[in-house]
């Protein structure tokens, strides 16, 4: 049965990395970073001396000895939840479907619809025959325990920013875009709705709420980017991050708007440093990949998002009163 991490599990976590595996999920920002990796003993020694952060956190624990490490928390809102980082002790690949399950339970007790989760299936990260056997295990794991295949996404990523903008041939700030605000939102969700295939709608949250609480951002300090077509409604939304070791961005348009794709890409890496730069692409968006391998962009990694409905507690019974006849 799993619990929260807690302080007493710090000598338990440098064990535990001794013995982990690499990790089994991420997030977007995780897989636009290079995906799963070792365990992050130091990471996760300071997540459990702190009240907030490890309550996020849950271990499967017997006799003191930590066999699993999960992370899970809503994504941008509390309808939707996700599983960002999954470790296993290496003798311990079994837990996995009884992790996705239990998690559920605390995901619904929290208010979450749907929980998320991320898994690389390609193995091209961590190129070897094991790996992609694991990858495979924990896949058939997530559907065992009731999560479903939303869409596949590729990553993509190109070793030199200006190397990218050069090929474009397009001047900087061809396009402007001005920051997103919160009356842009119900825009926003038309143009999802328009433009993502009914099947990834009907599993990801089909009302306005359960699709802002599902949004992926890029970080804290991701940057938000509107463009506007010239009769004022949304043609497209970015957004970008930029760090030390490199920068990332998202792209969504609507028909109208994917005229505009390569100024798009161009204003993505407007004053982006000459750094490698990583993006995710999902399959149902085949124009955008195209371009980025005519840029110099390389497939590093590929993935399937999944979703797990969950059942909705009901408030309070309401007492009715039926006529007699």
């Amino acid at each position: 049965m799993i619990r929260h991490l807690h302080p007493t599990d710090s000598p338990g976590l440098l064990q535990f990395s001794q013995s982990a595996g690499r990790g089994e999920t991420c997030t977007l920002v995780g897989a636009l970073h290079g995906g799963p990796g070792g365990f992050p003993t130091v990471k996760y020694a300071g997540i459990a001396l702190s009240p907030r952060a490890w309550q996020s956190c849950w271990v499967e624990a017997r006799r003191g000895r930590i066999d699993a490490l999960l992370r899970a928390g809503p994504r941008s809102g509390p309808q939707a939840w996700e599983v960002g980082e999954l470790y296993l002790r290496k003798s311990k690949a079994d837990l996995t479907l009884d992790l996705l399950e239990q998690i559920a339970i605390p995901a619904g007790g929290a208010g979450a619809h749907r929980i998320f989760v991320r898994i690389p299936v390609s193995g091209r990260a961590h190129s070897s025959a094991n790996s992609l056997q694991m990858n495979n295990n924990v896949y058939d794991d997530a559907r065992k325990a009731g999560f479903s295949t939303i869409f596949r996404e590729t990553v993509y990523r190109c070793e030199s920013a200006h190397s990218a903008i050069k090929k474009l041939g397009i001047p900087d700030h061809s396009l402007q875009l001005r920051p997103r605000i919160e009356s842009d939102d119900l825009a926003l969700f038309r143009m999802y709705n328009a433009t993502t295939p009914i099947e990834t709608r009907m599993k990801s949250g089909q009302t306005p709420q359960d699709w802002a609480a599902g949004v992926e951002r890029l970080g804290r300090k991701a940057s938000d980017w509107i463009f506007e077509l010239p009769d004022g409604s949304v043609g497209a939304q970015m957004q970008r991050s930029t760090t030390r070791s490199g920068h990332t961005f998202s792209l969504n348009w609507s028909t109208e708007g994917g005229t505009e794709l390569p100024g798009l890409i161009a204003a993505a890496l407007a004053e982006c440093k000459d750094v490698p730069v990583s993006t995710a692409v999902p399959e149902y968006r085949p124009a955008l990949a195209h371009l980025l391998v005519t840029l110099g962009f390389e497939e590093k990694e590929q993935y399937k998002v999944m979703v797990k409905p969950l059942a909705q507690t009901v408030s309070e019974t309401q007492r009715a009163f039926a006529a007699i006849s």
